[in-house]
């Protein structure tokens, strides 16, 4: 069964319809994803359009809302939308950039530098990995 991704709002935002399509889309192929559903909050904000998104995972199912998490999300993502599309494109290796690969290297390269922030990166390393390979199109 594939899990259930909900879209809060009567009137989500772009990123949040963006954010909802790409875990339905990707948890509908890879069923045996269900299992990254774990608790979690993470805020992502397209810094260049001016919006963000709270995706809450709970057992399974995802719930996608307008605006931001609150104070203390587990995870904070912070970049432009092109940015944004690149992460979810980026092979990984263990829920993280391949920096074997170029692309992966090119994203770790943003993070690096700041164009691409991720706050709580340290402090939930398994909530960023599950929620990247969530993200993942590969």
């Amino acid at each position: 069964m594939t899990p259930e991704v909900v879209l809060t709002d009567a009137e989500p935002n772009g990123l949040a319809r963006m954010l909802a399509g790409l875990l339905e889309g990707n948890l509908a192929r890879r069923p045996e994803r269900a299992v990254l559903l774990r608790p979690a909050v993470v805020e992502v904000d397209a810094a260049d359009a001016g919006v963000a998104v709270t995706v809450r995972l709970d057992g399974g199912r995802v719930r996608v809302s307008n605006g931001a998490a609150g104070p203390r999300p587990d995870v904070r993502v912070r970049a432009s939308g092109h940015d944004l599309l690149a992460l979810s494109a980026a092979p990984l290796r263990f829920g993280f950039p391949d920096p074997f690969r170029r692309e992966g290297r090119a994203v770790l390269g943003r993070i690096a530098s700041g164009k691409v922030r991720v706050s709580g990166m340290v402090r939930h390393p398994l909530v960023l990995s599950r929620f990247s390979r969530l993200l993942s199109a590969r």
